[in-house]
């Protein structure tokens, strides 16, 4: 098979041509682009974190020994169904009584204990590392 002179000058002549095209489109393209760079979109939450929170009331807030206390109140950013715990304070460290409940799906919640221990008692409902404030009953 022989190529003759004049097919291999045209073929030689196009892929010249093309490579010249392909480069001035490359270069056109940079040439086009602006030196000031657009504005870049940003990425931002809408929606805010929430963070949970459990309120708690004690009814009523002096008993007698042995007597039920109810323990009611309501969370926000805690699911409805999720488990809240009873805690008391002794001794300067917070322990978990064996009553708890779920939530309900108006975010509200009730507990009932009977503390023997006479004084001041202090409580707390928590549901992982979320706890409310003190709730203080005196036991007579």
């Amino acid at each position: 098979m022989s190529i003759s002179l004049r097919s291999r000058g045209a073929r030689a002549v196009s892929v010249v041509a093309v490579s010249v095209a392909l480069m001035s489109a490359g270069s056109a393209g940079a040439f086009a682009a602006s030196t000031t760079p657009s504005p870049k979109h940003t990425m931002t939450h809408s929606a805010t974190h929430k963070t949970a929170s459990i309120t708690v009331k004690a009814h009523p807030t002096s008993v007698k020994a042995g007597e039920k206390v109810r323990f009611t109140g309501h969370t926000t950013g805690i699911r409805a169904g999720a488990s809240v715990i009873l805690q008391q304070r002794e001794n300067g460290t917070w322990h978990t009584l064996h009553t708890h409940t779920a939530i309900k799906k108006g975010h509200a919640f009730s507990l009932t204990d009977r503390p023997t221990a006479k004084g001041t008692q202090h409580f707390r409902v928590s549901h992982g590392t979320t706890n409310s404030s003190t709730v203080n009953v005196t036991v007579h």
